[in-house]
């Protein structure tokens, strides 16, 4: 579990400037690991959104956990980032992305999941991994609700960005709702609510939203 947290550290403590090519090549790596189509990248963030839950629900590569295989992959990508003397807090970096990109959506969209995923593999991780077995169930019957809460964000934000902050809180509540599931304990809604402000952070950390699920029994 230790190389899931060394993400998190190296992607706070190493700083540079993000190199186009060096960023491609880890991204092909990324998906190499994860088993998918190489386009499946920051052009195509939703897509690759898609992607990343289908594998939560159906498992990786040689049937590993879905989320060891997705938290595996992101790590490699984070550490090949920072072996190419490149960073990731700078090719996940919304303004750099959107300065490389014809398509501002694409860019949010980018830099969203990314932060997702550092929650996801970092604080949030044994969360997920001690409830695997709910969270797997919920992410199969829900995947087209939680797809649709982050779509729906990603274009409302954009359209209106100053009403981001109702739409962030907007989105808290839909993946929480998603992540209920009868006999599945609470904690998974405040991972929900909490997986989708990260997502939300980079651009609207100014809002300053919380999730407030019960968690003192832990």
């Amino acid at each position: 579990m230790i190389k899931f947290l060394l993400a998190l550290i190296l992607v706070a403590q190493v700083s540079g400037v993000c190199h186009v090519p060096q960023f491609v090549g880890c991204q092909a790596k990324f998906s190499d690991a994860l088993g998918i189509d190489r386009n499946y990248n920051w052009l195509n963030p939703l897509g690759l959104t898609i992607q990343i839950q289908d594998i939560y629900i159906n498992g990786g590569l040689g049937g590993i956990r879905g989320l060891n295989s997705v938290c595996n992959a992101y790590n490699q990508m984070i550490q090949c980032l920072t072996t190419s003397q490149t960073t990731a807090s700078e090719c996940f970096n919304i303004p750099w992305l959107l300065s490389h990109s014809e398509a501002p959506n694409r860019a949010y969209s980018y830099g969203f999941l990314m932060n997702m995923l550092q929650y996801q593999c970092g604080a949030g991780f044994y969360i997920a991994s001690d409830n695997w077995k709910c969270l797997q169930n919920i992410y199969a019957k829900k995947n087209g609700t939680m797809f649709g809460c982050i779509n729906d964000f990603v274009l409302n934000a954009y359209e209106d960005p100053a009403r981001g902050c109702d739409y962030v809180q907007t989105g808290m509540n839909c993946f929480e709702a998603a992540s209920t599931l009868s006999g599945c304990p609470d904690e998974l809604k405040y991972y929900g609510c909490e997986s989708f402000r990260q997502y939300s952070a980079p651009q609207f950390s100014r809002c300053h939203k919380s999730c407030q699920v019960d968690l003192s029994f832990r």
